[in-house]
């Protein structure tokens, strides 16, 4: 009965209901799933040595925006579904993606079509098709306007110092730094000014004591933090681009998401 109740408070309820929220509980054990997904992934690639670079980067990045626009969907009330609904949606995203890999690999080995090609060619479409319907029925400029002055902003701050300090700021690191941009401008700017509310219970409390552009600093130093910590300790190059990766679409998911949702009716 104990852990019945505890099930329904802190999965079940914010699931069922939409309300969406994270606490202590559930994101712990979100993030331990989340990270076997992708120790799943990573072990798939292993054995079937697919080389991380950059054509492994842009059919992730492909994908990410295809779930990321089919999230905004289930928002709008399109298409609906639990499964798209936050943070199922992570996981889903990322099993997803493992059996997409897998039947794009297969493809490699019995058509000689390389999996990367396959793959581009599985998520780009829907991705472009989503992003273009949900454009379409923009009402928002302003907000749009806003959170991409705010990313162009921070980028352009970031950019400066990797042109300057290249060896302080790698091109890796500058890219997932940028995507956390994209979040932290899309959160300051939602909340801000259209009256949106933070679902994680630390930044939300970071919110209420310093204001929302408190996510600027925070993603800086977090995310900053976790990159100087894979340089400095994983000395395998893939493994190291592999989990940068990962953090580059850990910021823009939910920033391409929080941008496009902000632009439509609510």
């Amino acid at each position: 009965m104990v852990l019945e109740g505890i099930i329904d408070t802190y999965f079940i309820y914010p699931l069922v209901n939409r309300t969406n929220e994270y606490n202590p509980v559930n994101t712990i054990t979100y993030a331990v799933v989340f990270f076997l997904v992708t120790y799943l992934l990573y072990e798939k690639i292993l054995k079937n040595r697919v080389n991380i670079d950059s054509k492994f980067a842009v059919v992730f990045v492909s994908f990410t925006i295809f779930a990321s626009g089919m999230h905004v969907l289930e928002d709008m009330k399109i298409v609906s579904s639990i499964l798209l609904v936050t943070p199922l949606i992570q996981v889903v995203m990322y099993a997803s993606f493992l059996v997409l890999l897998s039947a794009s690999l297969v493809i490699q080995k019995l058509a000689k079509i390389e999996y990367w090609k396959t793959l581009l060619f599985i998520t780009s479409i829907p991705s472009v098709l989503i992003v273009t319907l949900i454009l379409s029925r923009a009402q928002n400029i302003a907000g749009l306007f806003y959170i991409m002055l705010s990313f162009a902003a921070s980028t352009a701050i970031l950019y400066f110092v990797h042109k300057k300090f290249p060896k302080t700021l790698s091109k890796e690191n500058l890219m997932a730094l940028s995507a956390h941009m994209l979040d932290a401008s899309s959160t300051f700017v939602s909340i801000s000014f259209f009256g949106y509310k933070e679902q994680h219970f630390l930044p939300t409390a970071l919110i209420q004591l310093f204001g929302p552009a408190v996510m600027f600093p925070l993603k800086l130093l977090v995310i900053g933090f976790v990159l100087y910590s894979f340089d400095r300790e994983i000395k395998n190059k893939d493994m190291r681009t592999f989990f940068k990766i990962i953090v580059l679409v850990l910021g823009l998911a939910p920033g391409l998401r929080d941008t496009l949702r902000l632009s439509v009716p609510a």
